[in-house]
């Protein structure tokens, strides 16, 4: 049996274990608080320190942002004055004989604008099938044709004696407007809209003496359009539609012959040399004009 001494030794070694043991898990646990205490500060720094670069490269891109639109401003305001400039500058020019009256500026969104130098916007009504089927747009150009309905001089006043003639009036000419659109149209959306339309109000860019013969043209007979290709610039020459003219094109193109309707006389285009003019002057008595 173990003496009293051993039993004191024991129990010391005991103890010592014992206390060996709460100081290891005692260690332990203050260990694991400042392991999980450094990585708070660790990860509260590291959110602090990239919500600081987030925040430096917000204001670095709201800085160019502002930059860029700035620079877009000065770029716009810059166009718009050289453009004012350059419309003030065209009106002057196209004054009447070169005068030195100042030139008014013309709105940005006038639609003056669109109109070229030297041209003069009229707006005729045609219907849609005679306007290329509905199919005409802003910026098109095209050939008007019109059949024009000529009195006969020589039937009587209450005989109403009409010769019916067909010719193309002039070639390439520009669609400036259809209605009050003058941008290109790009969907078959508005083209069925002008095609189910019972008039279309076109405007177009003509000569002031063009402007004067169209009016008349359609006060007296009827118009009509033929689209032409972009890229087609041509204005030949061309003779007044008519029975011979038919005659021959299609003995022509086609190796067709037929008779002719000879009922009335055709009209032809003649040369200026070939016009008599039949105003007479007279001077004390004598006639100027011989």
């Amino acid at each position: 049996m173990l003496n009293i001494e051993n039993k004191k030794q024991i129990l010391t070694i005991a103890f010592a274990a014992g206390l060996g043991l709460v100081a290891v898990l005692w260690t332990g646990q203050v260990v694991k608080e400042s392991v999980q205490k450094q990585t708070s500060l660790l990860k509260k720094d590291f959110e602090n320190k990239l919500q600081k670069q987030l925040n430096e490269q917000d204001e670095a891109l709201a800085s160019q942002l502002e930059k860029a639109k700035q620079e877009m401003k000065a770029q716009m305001a810059s166009q718009m004055k050289r453009l004012a400039e350059e419309t003030a500058k065209n009106m002057r020019n196209q004054g009447a004989g070169g005068s030195e009256k100042s030139a008014k500026v013309v709105p940005m969104q006038a639609f003056a604008l669109q109109t070229p130098p030297g041209k003069r916007a009229v707006t005729i009504m045609i219907d849609p099938l005679s306007a290329v089927g509905g199919l005409v747009s802003p910026g098109d150009f095209v050939d008007v044709i019109s059949r024009l309905e000529i009195p006969n001089p020589q039937a009587p006043k209450d005989k109403n004696d009409m010769t019916y003639v067909t010719t193309v009036l002039f070639q390439n000419v520009q669609v400036l407007a259809v209605g009050t659109n003058f941008k290109a149209v790009g969907a078959s959306v508005e083209y069925g809209a002008q095609q189910n339309a019972k008039q279309l109000y076109v405007t177009l860019a003509l000569s002031p003496e063009e402007a004067g013969l169209i009016t008349f043209a359609q006060t007296h007979g009827t118009l009509k359009f033929a689209l032409r290709a972009p890229s087609s610039d041509e204005t030949p020459n061309l003779q007044v539609a008519s029975w011979d003219t038919l005659s021959d094109y299609l003995l022509q193109k086609q190796g067709t012959e037929f008779s002719i309707p000879r009922g009335k006389a055709a009209i032809k285009a003649v040369g200026p040399e070939q016009v008599k003019s039949v105003i007479q002057v007279f001077k004390s008595g004598q006639d100027e004009t011989k």
